[in-house]
């Protein structure tokens, strides 16, 4: 039985997290689970530099929908990275284990050429956690 869910979200909300959202939200309310959710962000080339208020309120307004949707306690939690493509891994990887979540439910794409050289996040955090992870698609 799972006691802790760590749901790890991209504030651009893709498609990937949504999807993945509804699986947290009926696994959570199935087990009686509580969710974090956790965001790594950071100041990407192209990417609208946005405050910490603004970041917290993102994860609050998408905390409350998940609490609704499952019927649980949900909490947030914003990593601040000064690179978020090299170190959201790690970063994920960390969070899980100082939250104590003991099951991770993360989105992912359907394979592209560059996840055969390269790993996913999905991908990384499934061969590195040392919690169960559930990989939606």
């Amino acid at each position: 039985m799972y006691t802790h869910i760590m749901f790890p979200v991209d504030l651009h909300l893709p498609p990937e997290v949504r999807k993945a959202a509804d699986v947290a939200a009926e696994v959570a309310k199935w087990q009686g689970a509580k969710i974090t959710v956790v965001s790594v962000t950071g100041t990407q080339p192209g990417d609208p530099v946005q405050t910490d208020a603004t970041i917290n309120e993102e994860l609050r307004v998408f905390a409350e929908q998940l609490a609704k949707n499952s019927g649980t306690d949900v909490e947030f939690r914003n990593i601040h990275s000064v690179d978020v493509a090299a170190e959201v891994d790690s970063d994920l990887k960390g969070a899980a284990e100082e939250i104590g979540a003991d099951l991770i439910i993360v989105g992912t794409h359907t394979p592209r050429i560059t996840d055969y050289i390269f790993s996913s996040h999905a991908g990384y955090l499934a061969n590195h956690a040392n919690v169960s992870v559930f990989v939606v698609r």
